[in-house]
C-alpha cells in the first residue's frame, strides 16, 4: 500500500504539462494476434467456416468506482508541492498548524495578489489535477467536478497560512474542470488499448505527458499492458487540428514584430455534437510567441484557451440547416503586450449551420452567445501590489457572435466580435470594457499544408472611480504557415 503515494509522489513531481495529438480519430491498428490474449483464442466453428476471434474485454467502458483511491490520489496531487515549499523552500505560507486551520475557518476571505501567471495559469493547472484525481478513477464529469472545486477549498482552508482567496478557489475550481476535462478526453484520443509494442509504448508515454494523474492510474492499476477495447466515447465524431507557424505585428510604438507558434484543435463536431455529453465538443488552443515579455506582462504563452460544451438541445435539424441551444464552459488566459485577460465563464445561446448536407461541400457555421464569467481578471492601470498583482478582478458580462464559412479540402474564413463588461470587485473601484473583433482567413494546398493570416482589433476602457479614465486600443496583424492533420477535409 505504501507503493502507490510513493510512486505517485515521484511521478506527480516531475511532471509538466504538454500537448499531443493524434492524427486519427478512429479506434486504429490492427487487432493483437490470438496469442497475446485469452480474449482473442478463436471460437470452435464447423468444417468450412472460416475462424473469427472473439470480441475484446472493455473493462473501461464501464469504468469501477474507486473513491478511496481517488481520494488517495487527491491529498498526494496536494501534500507534493506543499511538501516543497514547507520542507525544501521553507516557504512562510506553508507554515500551517491547526491553528492556522481554525483561524482560516473562522476569519473571511481575502482576495489573492500574486501575479497574473500563478493565479490565472498555474491556479488551474493545479485544479485539473484534483480533477483528474476522481475522472481517472471511474467518476463521470459532474462527479468529478467536485474534485476540483473541493480539492480547491481544502488547499484553501488547510494548506496555507493566509487567509482563504475567493479568487483561488473558483480559478482552480472552475478551471481545473475546464482543462481537466479537455486534458482527459485529448489523452484518450492518444490512447489505444488494441496497441502494443513499441507504437502503445508511446501512446502511454504521450497521455501519461498530457494527463499525469490518469497516466499514474493506468501504470499502478495494470491498464497500460492491458489489451482491449476502447471506450465509443475515446474517439470524437470528427478532429481537426492545425499548427500554424508565422510572424505577428502589433501596431505601436515600441512593439518590434515576434515570431509565434500557435496549435489549435477543433475536437467533435461543433454544430452538431453540442447537444451530447460534456465536451463531446471542444476547442483548445495554445499559442507562443518571443518578444512577450515587458515590465507588466508575462512570458512565452500569449493564449491558452479551453471550451467545452455542457449539453443542449436540438431546435431544428430539418432541411439544409441545425439549429441547437448549448451551454458551454471555458477557461481563457491571454497574456501579451497588449491583452492581459484571463478568466473562467458559461456561456449559452444559438449554435447553427447553414448546407453542409452532404459530405465535404461547403458550410457556414455561426454561433451567438451570451457570456458570463463568475470570475475575470484584466489588467489594471494604477492597481499593483508588493506581490506583483497588476490587475482587478471582477465579474464579466457580455457576448460574442462567430461565423466561420468552411470550404472542406481548400480553407475557411473565421469572423468573430466579442464585448465584455466588468464592474471591478477587487482592485480599485471602476468598471473595464473590452471589444474585440477578429478577421481570419486560410487556405490549404492539397489539405494538408498552407498559408493563412488574421487581423485582431482591441480596445479597452476603464473607467475608475478615483483616477484618470483610460482608452487603450490596437491592431495585432498576424502571417503564418500551416499544417492541418489530419487533412483539411471536413469540420
Amino acid at each position: 500500500m505504501l507503493f502507490r503515494p510513493l510512486l505517485a509522489a515521484a511521478l506527480l513531481a516531475g511532471s509538466s504539462p504538454a500537448l499531443a495529438f493524434a492524427q486519427d480519430a478512429t479506434s486504429g491498428g490492427q487487432v493483437p494476434r490470438p496469442s497475446m490474449s485469452p480474449a482473442l483464442v478463436p471460437t470452435p466453428v464447423s468444417a468450412g467456416a472460416v475462424a473469427r476471434p472473439q470480441a475484446l474485454p472493455c473493462p473501461e467502458c464501464n469504468p469501477k468506482k474507486q473513491f478511496w483511491q481517488a481520494f488517495g490520489e487527491l491529498m498526494i496531487v496536494q501534500a507534493v508541492p506543499f511538501s516543497i515549499n514547507h520542507f525544501v523552500r521553507d516557504a512562510e505560507w506553508a507554515d500551517v498548524s491547526p491553528t492556522t486551520w481554525l483561524r482560516n475557518l473562522e476569519n473571511p476571505w481575502v482576495w489573492d495578489n500574486n501575479k497574473f501567471v500563478n493565479n490565472q495559469f498555474s491556479h488551474p493547472y493545479h485544479g485539473a489535477f484534483y480533477y483528474n484525481a476522481g475522472r481517472a478513477n471511474g467518476y463521470n464529469f459532474w462527479a468529478s467536478s467536485l474534485f476540483a472545486l473541493g480539492g480547491s477549498l481544502m488547499w484553501e482552508e488547510m494548506f496555507e497560512v493566509w487567509a482563504p482567496a475567493p479568487n483561488d478557489w473558483l480559478n482552480t475550481g472552475l478551471g481545473g474542470i475546464t482543462i481537466g476535462e479537455s486534458l482527459h478526453k485529448l489523452s484518450s484520443l492518444l490512447l489505444d488499448n488494441t496497441k502494443t509494442g513499441a507504437a502503445r509504448i508511446w501512446r502511454e508515454i504521450g497521455a501519461f505527458a498530457i494527463n499525469p494523474v490518469r497516466g499514474f492510474d493506468r501504470l499502478v492499476d495494470g491498464k497500460m499492458n492491458d489489451v482491449s477495447a476502447n471506450p465509443p466515447d475515446w474517439r470524437p465524431s470528427k478532429v481537426q487540428a492545425h499548427f500554424d507557424l508565422g510572424g505577428r505585428f502589433i501596431e505601436g510604438e515600441g512593439n518590434s514584430p515576434s515570431v509565434i507558434g500557435d496549435l489549435q484543435l477543433w475536437y467533435g463536431d461543433q454544430v452538431e455534437d453540442v447537444t451530447k455529453k460534456p465536451f463531446s465538443v471542444i476547442r483548445g488552443e495554445l499559442e507562443l510567441a518571443s518578444n512577450n515579455k515587458d515590465a507588466t506582462s508575462g512570458g512565452t504563452i500569449n493564449t491558452l484557451y479551453f471550451r467545452g460544451n455542457l449539453g443542449g438541445k436540438v431546435l431544428d435539424a430539418e432541411g439544409s440547416s441545425h439549429h441547437s441551444v448549448a451551454a458551454l464552459m471555458r477557461y481563457e488566459y491571454y497574456n501579451s503586450k497588449v491583452l492581459e485577460y484571463g478568466s473562467q465563464g458559461f456561456l449559452g445561446g444559438l449554435v447553427s449551420r447553414f448546407g453542409g448536407q452532404q459530405p465535404g461541400s461547403f458550410h457556414l457555421d455561426t454561433e451567438v452567445l451570451a457570456e458570463f464569467a463568475p470570475i475575470a481578471a484584466v489588467r489594471s492601470d494604477y492597481y499593483e501590489t508588493a506581490e506583483g498583482r497588476d490587475y482587478d478582478y471582477g465579474l464579466g458580462l457580455g457576448g460574442l457572435a462567430e461565423a466561420r464559412l468552411i470550404w472542406p479540402g481548400d480553407g475557411m474564413l473565421r469572423f468573430r466580435v466579442r464585448s465584455l463588461w466588468q464592474p471591478t470587485l477587487s482592485g480599485f473601484n471602476g468598471y473595464h470594457t473590452q471589444t474585440m473583433a477578429v478577421a481570419e482567413g486560410r487556405y490549404y494546398l492539397g489539405g494538408r499544408i498552407g498559408v493563412g493570416g488574421s487581423a485582431t482589433y482591441y480596445k479597452r476602457y476603464s473607467d475608475y472611480d478615483d483616477f484618470a479614465n483610460v482608452s487603450v486600443d490596437g491592431t495585432q496583424f498576424k502571417a503564418f504557415v500551416t499544417y492541418a492533420f489530419p487533412r483539411w477535409d471536413e469540420r
